[in-house]
């Protein structure tokens, strides 16, 4: 079926609006493929660079993305992040005026042995989850929770599974509602492929690009409360950073002195 397009203006901007109407009305869900080009060039009635020239639009808006040699795909929205604001997952995700959720992958108790290998010395609960931001599949979050913290948070007990699976539950929140409050952070950014596993969790293909983040939460006494790895498929999380020059180094300085890189921990 040919549409007829009823509103003057550029054929392309026209169809970059109804496309981008279809995305924001969740006609199309984030991840899932728009029509190919042929398919829109038909039903339109134009050519292939009318096509072209209103996917670029959605392509520069962040709301679509290409996959070579595949189709074009809607975008996750950007999760954005601000260094030096120590937040977690859920708080985050309300802040932007959206509703997070998760569902358990597994939880239980690792020895100290077993502990080890993550940075924790003492016996801890490790909790793997998938987080979704408005139902959708947004990160993978690996917490490992020392015992002296786990042991005050209800939902890590044996008998607090009904709040551990609720929909709503925060460990951030949690561990602030028993008075354990995370003072300051070391995070590592890093990206990766995502194995099949985790790409078919996150609804991605296998080898998609993620964005790692490994962060060590502590005390006000420097002891850990939560070791994490999250991670985000690459185009639904964007940090910023400012990077300023090292002022002791001069124009006039050796030509193998160069600034160091500004810390992002």
């Amino acid at each position: 079926m040919i549409r007829q397009m009823a509103r003057p203006g550029p054929l392309y901007i026209q169809i970059a609006d109804e496309l981008r109407a279809g995305i924001l009305s969740r006609r199309w869900q984030p991840g899932d493929q728009l029509p190919s080009e042929p398919q829109l060039c038909r039903e339109y009635s134009v050519s292939r660079g009318t096509v072209v020239r209103a996917i670029e639009i959605l392509l520069q808006e962040g709301l679509a993305h290409r996959r070579q040699g595949d189709g074009t795909y809607v975008s996750r929205p950007s999760l954005h992040r601000q260094p030096g604001f120590l937040t977690g997952f859920s708080r985050a995700v309300r802040d932007q005026g959206r509703t997070p959720s998760h569902r358990i992958l597994s939880v239980g108790w690792l020895t100290a042995a077993e502990s080890q290998q993550y940075g924790c010395g003492t016996p801890s609960v490790r909790l793997s989850r998938l987080r979704m931001v408005d139902g959708i599949p947004w990160a993978i979050h690996n917490s490992v929770v020392p015992e002296l913290v786990a042991s005050r948070i209800p939902a890590l007990t044996a008998d607090g599974a009904e709040l551990l699976h609720a929909p709503e539950f925060s460990l951030h929140q949690s561990m602030e509602e028993v008075g354990i409050v995370a003072d300051h952070a070391d995070e590592l950014l890093r990206a990766r492929s995502a194995s099949p596993e985790e790409a078919a969790l996150l609804g991605v293909p296998s080898g998609t690009a993620l964005m790692a983040i490994n962060r060590r939460a502590f005390d006000e006494a420097g002891r850990i409360v939560e070791l994490v790895e999250t991670s985000y498929v690459g185009d639904s999380y964007s940090y910023e950073t400012r990077l300023t020059r090292n002022r002791g180094i001069t124009s006039m300085g050796s030509p193998h002195q160069f600034a160091q890189p500004a810390d992002t921990h």
